[in-house]
C-alpha cells in the first residue's frame, strides 16, 4: 500500500476557503478510495500560499528527502501553492526524492495534457490569489496613509500603540542602538550575533540572532523614522531609534562588505533541471560553475555519472545555449494553430468529466431545495394562523441549516474555475509572443511543455544531436542535430524572438526563421 501524507493550508482572510478539518477529511476519503495509507499530517494556518515561507510545508519537503512516504495530499492545486515559481520548484524537488503530488478535489490525469491543464489551473490560482489581494490591499493602503500598522512582524524596538501606530519599546531600542554602534565601530557580523546571544537579546520573533536578522536589523530604515507600504513612504511616519548619519555610515560600510563577498559567489537558475538527461549513459545533468583566469563566471551541465565517478565521457553543454535551444525549438514545435487547438480541447473535455463526476455539489443543490420547500411550508402554515413554539423552533432550525447549504454550496462551486477552451487557447498563445531572453518565460515553456531532454555528443560522425520529448498527446518527440544549428542573430532589424538556423537542404545552405 502507498504512504501518503497530507498538506493542508488555511489563510485566514479569506472565509470562502475549506477548512483545515474538511481538507484532512477530502484527503482521507481520497487516500481511502486509491489504497493509500496516511502516515502523517503536515497543517499551515493562517498563512497564504504566495509564500513559501510556511514552517510545516518546508518541514514536509525536507521529510521528503527520508523516503517515509511516496505520495503528498493536497485538497486543492492552490493549497500547495498559489505562485507558480514555487510550485514548479518544490514539485521538482518532491519528484527528485520520488514524491508525487495528487489533489483530493481536482482531478489532474498522469497524462501530457494533464501536466498542461495542472499549469493553466495554478495560472488561474495565481490570477485568483492576485485579484484577493487587491481587495484586502485597499483596507491596508488606508491604513498605511495614517502611518498604521499593516501586519507582519514589529521589527525589533518597536511596539503598537493602542492607535495601531508604531511605538518605540525601550529595551528592544537600547539592543538597535548598540548593534548600529558596534556595526559602525568596525565589529564583524559574528561579533555582534555572539555579543547578543551572550547578553541574552532576542530577535522580534523571540529566536537567538544569526546573521540573517541582523542583517534585516541592519537595512531597516524604520530606525530612523522612515514608513513604507508599498509605494507609500513617509518621513517622521515613525519615532526614530537612530540618527541618519548613523544609519547612513552602517549602509556604506555594509554594501562595500557585502560586494566584496558577492565576488566569490556564482548564484544561477538551471531550469532544465529533472529535465535534462546525458544521451550516452541517461543520467541528469546537473548545474555546474567554474571561473576563469581572468575571473569570469561560466555556468553549464555536466553529466551526474561523470561527476560522481568519470565513468561517462559525455562533455559539458553551456548553459544558456542550451536552455535558448530547447526554449526555442519547443514554441516554435509545439505551439502550432493545430497543437493549441488539440490540447486546449483535451484540456476542457478533461475539467468537464471532472466536474460532471462532481456529486458532492448535486447533493447539496438538493438538500437546499428540501430545505427551501419545507420553510415554504412552514411560512404558509403560519399565514393561515397556526402558530406553535414547535413552528417557531422548527423555523429557526431550517433557516440556520439553508445558511450552512448556501455557504457549502459556494464553497464547492468556487472549484470550478471558470475556465473555458478560448481561455486556455489564449493562455497557450501567450508563450509564442514571450521574450526568450527572460528567464521567467523560458521557466514557464520549460516546466509546462517540456518532458525531458537528451542530449548525444557526436557517434559515428552524426554529429552531436538533442532529442526532445513533450508534453503532448501524439507525436510528442523531435530530433534537432547540433550541426544544424547556427545560433546567427537576428538580421538587424529582425524580431528578436525569431530563430535563425543554417541548415542543409538538399546540399545546399539554407537560412530557415523560426518564429518563437
Amino acid at each position: 500500500m502507498t504512504k501518503a501524507v497530507i498538506y493542508a493550508r488555511y489563510s485566514s482572510h479569506n472565509q470562502r476557503e475549506e477548512s483545515i478539518e474538511g481538507q484532512i477529511r477530502e484527503c482521507q476519503d481520497f487516500a481511502a478510495r486509491n489504497d493509500m495509507t496516511i502516515v502523517g499530517e503536515y497543517i499551515d494556518r493562517a498563512i497564504s500560499g504566495k509564500t513559501d515561507n510556511r514552517a510545516e510545508f518546508q518541514r514536509m519537503i525536507r521529510d521528503s528527502e527520508r523516503g517515509h512516504f511516496q505520495v503528498v495530499l493536497v485538497y486543492a492545486i492552490d493549497r500547495f501553492a498559489r505562485n507558480r515559481y514555487d510550485s514548479a520548484i518544490y514539485k521538482a524537488k518532491l519528484k527528485k526524492n520520488g514524491v508525487k503530488v495528487f489533489y483530493a478535489k481536482q482531478y489532474i490525469p498522469d497524462t501530457p495534457e494533464g501536466i498542461i491543464l495542472e499549469s493553466v489551473m495554478e495560472g488561474y490560482a495565481e490570477y485568483y490569489s492576485q485579484n484577493l489581494a487587491i481587495h484586502i490591499k485597499r483596507g491596508m493602503k488606508e491604513n498605511a496613509l495614517q502611518c498604521k500598522v499593516t501586519g507582519g512582524t514589529t521589527p525589533l524596538g518597536y511596539r503598537i500603540g493602542e492607535n495601531k501606530t508604531y511605538e518605540i519599546d525601550p529595551a528592544g531600542a537600547k539592543i538597535i542602538q548598540e548593534i548600529f554602534q558596534m556595526y559602525a565601530d568596525g565589529s564583524s557580523a559574528t561579533q555582534i550575533v555572539n555579543y547578543c546571544n551572550e547578553q541574552g537579546y532576542r530577535t522580534a520573533r523571540g529566536g537567538k540572532f544569526n546573521k540573517n536578522s541582523l542583517r534585516t536589523i541592519l537595512l531597516n530604515d524604520k530606525y530612523i523614522g522612515i514608513y513604507r507600504y508599498e509605494d507609500i513612504e513617509v518621513e517622521d511616519g515613525i519615532p526614530a531609534i537612530i540618527t541618519k548619519e548613523l544609519f547612513e555610515k552602517v549602509q556604506a560600510m555594509f554594501h562595500h562588505n557585502h560586494a566584496a563577498r558577492a565576488k566569490t559567489k556564482a548564484n544561477a537558475d538551471y531550469l532544465l533541471t529533472t529535465k535534462l538527461f546525458c544521451g550516452h549513459c541517461g543520467s541528469n545533468m546537473v548545474g555546474e560553475s567554474g571561473t576563469a583566469r581572468n575571473g569570469d563566471t561560466y555556468y553549464y551541465y555536466k553529466c551526474s555519472n561523470r561527476k560522481k565517478n568519470h565513468s561517462c565521457t559525455k562533455k559539458t553543454e553551456k548553459k544558456d545555449w542550451i536552455e535558448e535551444i530547447v526554449v526555442r525549438h519547443t514554441v516554435s514545435t509545439v505551439l502550432t494553430d493545430e497543437s493549441i487547438e488539440l490540447i486546449a480541447t483535451k484540456a476542457i473535455e478533461l475539467m468537464e468529466k471532472e466536474f460532471a463526476e462532481n456529486s458532492v455539489l448535486t447533493a447539496l443543490e438538493q438538500s437546499l431545495k428540501d430545505v427551501e420547500k419545507r420553510i415554504k411550508n412552514l411560512l404558509d402554515l403560519m399565514e393561515q394562523g397556526i402558530v406553535t413554539p414547535s413552528t417557531r423552533e422548527r423555523l429557526l432550525e431550517l433557516e440556520s441549516q439553508k445558511s450552512d447549504l448556501d455557504q457549502r454550496i459556494a464553497r464547492e462551486s468556487m472549484k470550478k474555475p471558470p475556465l473555458s477552451k478560448e481561455r486556455i487557447i489564449h493562455w497557450l498563445m501567450t508563450f509564442r509572443g514571450g521574450n526568450v531572453k527572460d528567464v521567467e518565460y523560458r521557466r514557464r515553456v520549460i516546466d509546462t511543455l517540456v518532458n525531458s531532454i537528451y542530449v548525444f555528443d557526436s557517434e559515428d560522425g552524426d554529429g552531436r544531436k538533442i532529442v526532445f520529448t513533450f508534453n503532448v498527446s501524439g507525436q510528442n518527440t523531435s530530433t534537432i542535430h547540433v550541426s544544424d544549428i547556427a545560433c546567427f542573430a537576428p538580421p538587424y532589424g529582425a524580431n528578436p524572438n525569431h530563430f535563425f538556423f543554417v541548415k542543409n537542404v538538399f546540399g545546399f545552405v539554407k537560412e530557415i526563421e523560426v518564429t518563437a
